[in-house]
């Protein structure tokens, strides 16, 4: 047979015995250790809040700039890609400024926003100055093409930058298509 349980609760008092002595330099160190936490977090949201409400330096964030860079995308990527570049050097100056000519298009329509919207978000308009590099330097190609069918296809830097890293930085979501970044991919190859 089983014995049976003691009682509950048992009959001596386990808090019968006085707590140990702490240091009173323990309760500093708490009230210390919740002051700077308290601090911490209180900085934290107030950054967080202050950076999301306010236009930030680095990146395009206004929602309606976002909105026209992806539909001016959507049009980059429908009529950039089908656009071959590797073909014969006779039409590769015709399809270079093919695609060149929907670039100018794409970007006609982002200039073509509010000024005062433009200025709100600092870095689009850079972003914007970005595109007509690249539309130059193709068209340069394009010359250079006309009169030496080896020519080779160079990309723009601003202050020993690659304009390709500059427009990534600003986060939009519209990366280059590659093909506008290398037009000579084919002459490369078969040099």
């Amino acid at each position: 047979m089983v014995d049976p349980l003691p009682p509950y609760p048992p009959a001596l008092d386990a808090w019968r015995f006085p707590p140990p002595p702490v240091s009173r330099r323990w309760l500093w160190v708490a009230i210390g250790s919740g002051a700077a936490a308290t601090v911490a977090i209180v900085a934290l949201v107030t950054s967080l809040v202050v950076a999301g409400s306010s236009d930030l330096r680095a990146s395009i964030d206004d929602p309606e700039i976002i909105d026209a860079i992806d539909a001016g995308c959507e049009t980059l990527a429908a009529g950039v890609e089908p656009v071959s570049v590797d073909g014969l050097a006779v039409d590769r100056p015709g399809r270079i400024e093919a695609q060149t000519s929907v670039v100018r298009e794409v970007v006609a329509t982002w200039r073509g926003l509010d000024a005062d919207l433009r200025a709100s978000d600092e870095p689009f308009d850079d972003w914007l100055d970005d595109w007509d590099r690249l539309v130059e330097a193709r068209d340069a190609y394009v010359a250079d093409l006309q009169s030496n069918p080896n020519a080779l296809f160079e990309e723009p830097e601003v202050d020993g930058e690659p304009i390709v890293d500059r427009m990534d930085a600003v986060m939009t979501g519209c990366p280059v298509p590659d093909t506008l970044l290398h037009p000579d991919e084919g002459i490369a190859r078969r040099a």
